[in-house]
């Protein structure tokens, strides 16, 4: 199947989104972890971020398509956009 240039422009603006040192090892934390999915407070104690900054920079990745927000009761859950073949793409590069 020949890919049309819009998919590479959708694919770059991932690749913008995630061109940051706190969004990279968000990715490779919700990537790697053994849940399929964290609550802020998780990534933002594990990563050793302050809520608020944690907290932008996952609403950056949502709003770009590469992670999902899960509301269960009072937690919020983020977990990767495996649905999107562009996530499966770009999570490739943290494979072992």
């Amino acid at each position: 199947m020949k890919k049309e240039i819009r998919d590479y422009e959708v694919l770059a603006e991932k690749f913008k989104t995630i061109g940051h040192p706190v969004r990279l090892a968000m990715l490779n934390l919700l990537y790697t972890c053994d849940s399929s999915k964290l609550t802020v407070k998780s990534i933002y104690e594990t990563l050793k971020l302050d809520q608020p900054c944690a907290s932008r920079h996952l609403n950056i990745m949502r709003k770009s398509g590469i992670l999902e927000r899960v509301q269960e009761g009072v937690n919020t859950f983020y977990c990767l956009c495996f649905n999107d073949p562009q996530v499966r793409c770009i999570t490739k590069c943290f494979d072992k």
